[in-house]
């Protein structure tokens, strides 16, 4: 069985190999359980990888006729302009 090591800071890494059995991905919450001398970790919520393209769209911008593409979206640009300037 894997075992980890507690830092000064009551932080543990959890062995890769259980990590990837259990699908414990960055963001993933768990929950500590006192089971009568046992420790459980209990997942409560699993959180996948999100893929930005499936958000292409929710963003509404005048387009001046022209289609946009998800490669051409800059974020930075938009909130510039939304304050009056232009970055750069």
């Amino acid at each position: 069985m894997p075992a980890a090591t507690l830092t000064e800071k009551g932080q543990i890494i959890i062995p890769a190999q259980i990590r990837a059995r259990y699908g414990l991905t960055p963001g993933t919450r768990v929950e500590f359980v006192d089971d009568g001398g046992v420790i459980r970790l209990v997942v409560r919520r699993r959180l996948t990888r999100s893929d930005p393209a499936a958000g292409y769209g929710l963003i509404k911008v005048p387009t001046k006729g022209k289609p946009r593409r998800l490669a051409s979206f800059d974020a930075a640009a938009l909130l510039a302009g939304k304050r009056g300037g232009r970055p750069g």
